[in-house]
């Protein structure tokens, strides 16, 4: 995440917000596991897609500091509301302090328990997902939230690469690389969708909606 052709690319495109600047800082000085944050040319991606597609209704599966909200939320309408889903709740105190600082609170409806406890409650429909929850059960997220985009609608996915174990002539795959390559190469197969695996940082998938999904 860290090599001479990501420094180019960020050195080269528009940097991140203050608040999102300072919303790094925090996380990487507060909280485990800060390698987790999206970096800021994900978090750049993510909100080109938003700004492209102008979304009414948005759901991300793992919220983690809020970085990723943030940008989700840059194109939403000025009515529409983002479902972000976050077991932990300790969480949420950084999460409020930079959604306030980035005009985007009262927007957000956070769901503090398990991914699959909150698609019990959430019937979309949703113009946009962002999936960055439990790896292993990606296949399942992507079911059951395909079931609630809309035609016309995008699942984002990301880590699908699993830093490499994917490939077929890795010499270690582990369950969940093994997961991730079934899923994908099911969806690819699928005529209901139209998906891109892009090799951006962990590997983002891209999913298009393209009719009903059983």
């Amino acid at each position: 995440m860290d090599d001479p052709l990501l420094r180019y690319a960020e050195a080269n495109s528009s940097p991140e917000s203050e608040v999102l600047r300072a919303l790094r800082v925090k996380t990487w000085q507060t909280v485990l596991s800060p390698q987790m944050l999206s970096d800021s040319i994900q978090g750049n991606f993510l909100a080109n897609i938003s700004k492209m597609i102008r979304p009414q209704a948005v759901l991300e599966l793992g919220t983690y500091t809020g970085y990723s909200t943030i940008c989700l939320a840059a194109g939403l309408t000025d009515s529409g509301t983002i479902d972000t889903v976050e077991p932990n709740d300790e969480l949420n105190h950084i999460q409020d302090e930079y959604w306030k600082k980035a005009g985007v609170y009262d927007q957000i409806k956070r769901h503090n328990c398990e991914a699959t406890e909150a698609l019990d409650t959430l019937n979309g429909p949703y113009d946009l997902t962002w999936i960055d929850a439990d790896k292993l059960r990606t296949a399942d997220y992507v079911r059951l939230c395909l079931q609630r985009t809309r035609p016309g609608g995008w699942i984002l996915v990301d880590n699908v690469l699993w830093w490499g174990k994917v490939l077929p002539d890795h010499n270690a795959p582990d369950e969940t690389a093994l997961a991730l390559s079934a899923m994908t190469s099911a969806l690819a197969d699928q005529s209901s969708v139209r998906t891109t695996l892009l090799p951006m940082r962990d590997g983002l998938l891209m999913i298009e909606k393209l009719s009903d999904w059983q």
